[in-house]
């Protein structure tokens, strides 16, 4: 009888000491060096990755303000929306279109849309409106700012520098702009087809110069300035009418750091 008992004692002992040692390596051992979770934050806007969908927190109406208290007179919003993977460009354009919608304070004329590479849509998310880009910008017959650059027209081809209100007033900002922050600019002077390719290869870079020395003037330091001349090499437009040539006679001011 007393070994009967000796042994279902020790059983039982073993049967409490098997399930203390399953319940320490499954809560203790396994995790103790397991970091804990970490939360994601994202910004005031994302995409939703399946469907491009505008999902937004309640950071959005604070970030929305603050980028309607950019605006100065005569200036519209662009929005360049991201686009993801093997997606098009117009999934980019897409997106923007959705957040243009938010800005219900703005006139739809006022507001710009482009696209832009975005990379992984998961990934990205962590950054700031998931790659969204924004900038007010300058657009009239004479100046079409991008996000990366600016196109300023000639009317006639020549390398006379256009001196209307629309190119003083965008010059006047760009001088302000690089004398606070010494950025520096590429101008890169462009014709269209019309004479010979040396000739306008020439005429490029004279309209480009004509445009560094305008800033230098303005007091732009002559060292933040580069320029050179594609001629008739990169038209954006047609040569075969007036309106095409007159978008392939221009210069483009990229800043390149």
């Amino acid at each position: 009888m007393k070994k009967t008992l000796a042994f279902l004692l020790l059983l039982l002992f073993l049967i409490l000491a098997w399930f203390s040692w399953k319940w320490y390596k499954e809560t203790v051992v396994c995790c103790a060096d397991e970091p804990a979770p970490v939360s994601i934050q994202y910004g005031p806007l994302i995409f939703d990755c399946e469907t491009g969908q505008v999902i937004t927190n309640d950071l959005w109406t604070e970030k929305k303000r603050e980028i309607l208290a950019e605006r100065s007179t005569g200036k519209k919003l662009l929005l360049v929306g991201p686009y993801f993977g093997s997606e098009s460009e117009q999934a980019g354009i897409d997106r923007a279109n959705r957040v243009k919608a938010l800005f219900t304070e703005l006139p739809s004329v006022d507001i710009f849309t482009d696209a832009r590479n975005g990379g992984d849509c998961e990934s990205s998310k962590s950054n700031m409106l998931h790659g969204l880009k924004y900038r007010w910008i300058t657009r009239n017959d004479d100046v079409i700012e991008h996000l990366d650059k600016t196109m300023i027209f000639y009317n006639y081809g020549s390398d006379e520098e256009i001196s209307n209100d629309n190119i003083l007033s965008y010059f006047a900002e760009l001088s302000e702009f690089l004398k606070s922050t010494g950025d520096q600019i590429m101008i890169i002077g462009h014709t269209s087809s019309e004479g010979e390719v040396a000739y306008n290869q020439e005429l490029g870079l004279k309209r480009a110069q004509e445009y560094k020395e305008h800033l230098i003037s303005l007091g732009v330091d002559e060292k933040q300035i580069s320029i050179q001349s594609k001629g008739e090499t990169m038209p954006v437009a047609s040569n075969d009418n007036v309106e095409g040539r007159k978008k392939n006679r221009r210069v483009e001011i990229h800043i390149t750091e």
